[in-house]
């Protein structure tokens, strides 16, 4: 069971790539809920550490659909409990579906995570305990 998590940039508000200012503003969103991906216990026993990037739509109800991995350690190790974390994440509610949201999930034991090759994206920790 995941002891905690650090939301790193968490009041980043989403938003697609619309034609003009004013459809971008009726798709901009925000964090309502997110749930802790949970750390493989295969990856706690065995002292591993990684990152999944992941890439999902917001739906109009805000909702998170359309989970992809587009790149992960450790021979996805870490992909399912990505995925079915993204999966329970909520945001506002907006007039469209939001496209091409990236986040990297970063799975630590120690609080200091490797270097990913992730970067300009959120980037969320996962402590493993």
């Amino acid at each position: 069971m995941p002891a905690g998590v650090l939301l790193i940039l968490s009041s980043i508000a989403f938003q697609s790539h619309a034609g003009n200012q004013a459809e971008a503003a009726a798709t901009e969103v925000s964090v309502i809920k997110r749930a802790l991906p949970i750390y493989p216990k295969y990856a706690i026993k065995n002292k591993i550490e990684g990152a999944v990037l992941v890439n999902f739509s917001i739906e109009k109800d805000g909702n998170a659909s359309d989970i992809e991995v587009v790149a992960s350690d450790h021979d996805g190790l870490f992909d399912a409990s990505a995925i079915l974390g993204v999966q329970k994440w909520v945001y506002t509610k907006s007039a469209g579906k939001t496209r091409n949201n990236y986040v990297a999930i970063e799975f630590t034991l120690t609080g200091k995570p490797a270097k990913t090759s992730f970067s300009n994206v959120e980037k969320i920790q996962v402590r493993g305990e």
